[in-house]
């Protein structure tokens, strides 16, 4: 994977391990944006117990809705690769962020009747922000680690897995603490 030190619209952030942050611990965060006044994204393999058809009415089977971070965790977001839903946002590629709901819940449950599951949207629950420059001091303080666009890993395909075999990918250190305890002092 193409890896620098820049993070943009479009970035993977992987966090790295021993993040010390309970939240960002074992993440995975895709950019919606970045700029000179901060950046937005969405935790991708933070699974809720609470499940897609529990806000989108006639949808079957058992999707998730993600944690997408500690901000508005009282409001709904979503990620699919619909482009000609009505006030979407590009990203980059064929992902696309928000727009209208009502047009979207249909979309989805047009796509899961024909069984596109791969390419299943993802709902949010809150998002991950940062202020200007901040993200920028944690990267560079080791935090995380930037994937920048293109990306072999689609961020509607991520799961809870997902961040561990990244780990396992990038091999030395990185996977013997992927195989570690979250908490070494409880080995």
């Amino acid at each position: 994977m193409k890896q620098k030190n820049a993070p943009s619209k479009g970035s993977l952030l992987i966090s790295k391990p021993l993040i010390g942050d309970g939240f960002f611990e074992q993440s995975i965060v895709y950019l919606t944006e970045h700029n000179h006044e901060g950046s937005m994204g969405f935790a991708l393999n933070k699974e809720s117990l609470l499940l897609a058809q529990d806000f989108i009415n006639d949808l079957k089977g058992k999707d998730a809705i993600i944690f997408g971070g500690p901000v508005e965790q009282d409001a709904l977001f979503f990620l699919h690769s619909f482009d000609n839903l009505p006030g979407a946002k590009l990203i980059n590629n064929d992902i696309y962020f928000g727009g209208d709901f009502d047009v979207f819940q249909e979309a989805f449950r047009t796509t899961q009747k024909h069984h596109i599951e791969a390419r299943l949207p993802k709902l949010f629950l809150g998002y991950s922000g940062w202020s200007e420059g901040q993200l920028e001091r944690e990267i560079a303080d080791g935090t995380w680690i930037v994937v920048n666009p293109p990306l072999e890993l689609d961020p509607l395909t991520v799961r809870k897995e997902t961040w561990k075999e990244y780990m396992l990918d990038l091999g030395g250190n990185y996977a013997l603490w992927a195989n570690a305890p979250k908490d070494p002092l409880l080995n």
